[in-house]
């Protein structure tokens, strides 16, 4: 029995590193992205860093100490879903490309009034 166990825990991870390794092998597309914000980037947290409680799951750029900076869709796209939380992301938007990507735009000050209205409105 314990065999067995410890069998289908080493099958499991397999097939994590198998999956991580084919889809780290995908094209992905080249100069289909543009830059989302209109500052020099300076990173402040990189993906999969570890935090006290978790893998970090964005990257995150220095704002050069101002709030409410605009922030662009890297690529055309539809808002896919609209996310207000008091943690994690706090305010974040999810665009949905034509490609199947989806960027999230997080730690967002607010929302562009288009966006705040349509939230008051719900």
């Amino acid at each position: 029995m314990f065999l067995k166990r410890k069998m289908s825990k080493i099958l499991v991870v397999l097939f994590i590193i198998t999956n991580f390794t084919i889809k780290s092998q995908e094209k992905h597309p080249q100069n289909y992205f543009s830059d989302p914000l209109n500052i020099e980037k300076i990173l402040n947290g990189n993906f999969g860093e570890t935090r006290s409680a978790h893998f970090h799951s964005g990257i995150d750029f220095k704002t050069q100490f101002k709030e409410g900076l605009n922030v662009y869709s890297s690529a055309e796209g539809y808002i896919s879903r609209i996310s207000i939380k008091h943690g994690g992301f706090g305010k974040a938007l999810y665009v949905n490309h034509p490609n199947g990507y989806t960027t999230v735009y997080a730690h967002l000050k607010n929302f562009s009034d288009k966006i705040e209205n349509y939230i008051k409105k719900l």
